[in-house]
């Protein structure tokens, strides 16, 4: 082990090759603890290689996952303009109102499942899965009305147990099964729209019943891939075991103030889009065209975020605090990157594809692109707050970032955008773009001075209070 360890350097290759599941097993060597595999000296090629390597799938598990619901308002769009309102409305409260929730909740094993794995308590990787998944399905959410919402709290149970499920890969250096599984069910879901839409006529609620069908499908093919394609990940399950059922607290605070964190961000940005409606409809259709290509480029940053919170956590889990906040300063500089190639994606792809192809109306247009410089400042600041977000969570400081989220956003970023669009200034679609970007680095100040101030032993010494011997 030492005369291995010796014949390493800084400029020894990390992996022969970018297999995201294999990167922090190939130099196991050169780790903290042999079994699980983890790099501990780090340095800035190191970290490229890694955030690459975990980025990559990532960006595509994710924006295959909002796909589904830009498949959904295609297929409903073909019905009338009812249908697509209803649908729509339906997916921003579904949205909001569940997955929003789940989603922020299942950022807990982010946290929890990276630290375990780095501390090299594997089974309990799997035990916080298995605490997630009886976690997220004690009770319903609220009753939602009509047949859309109704008919889709049927996909409610497969899409909480695929959230905590994809975690419970990506902890352990796997990020290419729910990538395989996502593109299995892309056609899955293109086919049963097509069926329940138009070939059985069930219109609104025939496309709720696909995405409905399409999200339990998920942990069934993930189920499958981890048994047959990825087997070693299965060293990290606990089995059948009461402990699933005990020790829930720390899941519990962290999945609340990850819930926080992101329905705060997800509420913030929804009153914005709604408040475009009291000026016109035109800046309403040009609002929405902006946010839709907003969401879309963001997916590059946030999935580079989640590649982050695993990393550090696995820092974290292991005591490897030099490496950690080493990784961090790579990090920073590597998202001010992201976000410099966002801004200017997102501007060629308004100005040269979105403007030009599928938009008619002058005014619409117009207000685009005014507005687009702003919206270029609001990509590339958001990028880097994507960055302190990932990191908190990689700490397990989910209750910080969320005070801080909401704080900015409805003490200030909101209340702003809503004076400089609807007040006096009469900035419209302008003035809600500066306070966004304007918010968004205030946001990012603030956590990064939190980062740099906070305890980090404390956050190794809270993953170690976090252990416990897991009995089958």
């Amino acid at each position: 082990m030492a005369s291995a360890a010796a014949a390493m350097t800084e400029t020894t290759p990390l992996l022969s090759s970018f297999d995201p599941s294999a990167l922090e097993q190939a130099d196991s060597k050169n780790a903290l603890n042999s079994d699980v595999g983890l790099v501990l000296e780090t340095n800035w090629k190191t970290e490229s290689q890694l955030l690459l390597g975990y980025s990559a799938p990532l960006i595509c598990t994710y924006l295959l996952q909002y796909f589904y619901n830009l498949v959904i308002i295609l297929v409903v769009s073909h019905l009338g303009t009812d249908e697509l309102a209803a649908v729509s409305l339906g997916i921003t409260t579904m949205n909001i109102t569940g997955f929003a929730v789940f989603e922020g909740m299942a950022t807990s094993l982010d946290t929890l499942c990276a630290q375990a794995y780095g501390s090299g308590n594997l089974k309990l990787v799997g035990l916080h899965m298995q605490r997630m998944i009886l976690f997220l399905m004690l009770k319903d959410l609220a009753v939602l009305a009509g047949s859309f919402l109704r008919i889709s709290l049927i996909g409610v149970p497969g899409y909480a147990t695929f959230e905590a499920g994809k975690r419970f890969v990506q902890a352990q250096g796997n990020f290419t099964a729910s990538l395989v599984v996502l593109l299995l069910c892309a056609p899955l879901n293109l086919f049963l729209n097509a069926l329940f839409v138009f070939r059985l006529q069930w219109g609104v609620s025939g496309a709720a019943l696909a995405a409905a069908l399409t999200n339990c499908f998920r942990p069934v093919l993930l189920l499958l891939y981890i048994r047959f394609a990825a087997p070693w990940t299965l060293q990290c399950w606990p089995g059948s075991t009461s402990a699933a059922f005990r020790n829930w607290s720390s899941m519990v605070k962290l999945s609340f103030a990850g819930a926080v964190m992101t329905m705060c961000e997800w509420f913030a940005f929804e009153i914005l889009n709604l408040s475009t409606a009291y000026i016109s409809t035109a800046h309403l259709a040009a609002q929405s065209l902006l946010s839709t290509a907003c969401v879309l480029v963001w997916h590059m940053p946030f999935s580079a975020s989640v590649a982050v919170s695993t990393r550090i956590g696995h820092l974290v889990g292991s005591g490897a605090l030099d490496a950690a906040r080493k990784a961090t300063s790579t990090y920073a500089v590597i998202f001010a990157l992201i976000g410099l190639v966002d801004a200017a994606l997102l501007v060629f792809a308004l100005r040269e594809i979105f403007l030009p192809f599928f938009i008619e109306d002058d005014r619409v247009r117009a207000l685009v692109e005014s507005a687009l410089p702003y919206l270029a400042v609001f990509q590339f600041v958001d990028a880097t707050a994507c960055c302190c977000h990932g990191i908190m969570r990689g700490l397990g400081r989910q209750a910080i970032g969320g005070w801080v989220i909401f704080s900015v956003n409805y003490a200030y970023a909101v209340p702003l955008a809503l004076y400089l669009e609807l007040g006096p200034p009469k900035l419209e679609l302008n003035g809600m773009w500066i306070a966004l970007w304007s918010g968004s680095a205030l946001l990012t100040v603030v956590e990064g001075l939190v980062t740099k101030w906070m305890s980090w032993q404390r956050a190794v010494e809270d993953a170690r209070k976090r252990e416990e011997p897991v009995v089958s």
